[in-house]
């Protein structure tokens, strides 16, 4: 008896805003200790680490090829 893999639900979605929610108290801890400046910083830091790691996915894919070329 073959068992094949059962297909996941997917979580993107609950995940999405669970990073939004916990973001977004983080801000406001941070703003009403610090200000606005730290939150420009850390947004601006946070902004330039998911560019580069959109970058660096796009580098790899890039260079995988197709699924075809590893069979």
């Amino acid at each position: 008896m073959e068992h094949y893999p059962q297909p996941v639900e997917d979580y993107m979605t609950a995940n999405m805003i669970l990073l939004f929610v916990n973001l977004l108290w983080i801000f406001v801890a941070v703003w009403s200790a610090w200000g606005l400046l730290p939150i420009l910083v850390i947004a601006a830091v946070l902004n330039h680490l998911i560019s580069r790691l959109d970058h660096y996915r796009r580098e790899r894919d890039s260079t995988l090829g197709t699924p075809a070329d590893n069979v």
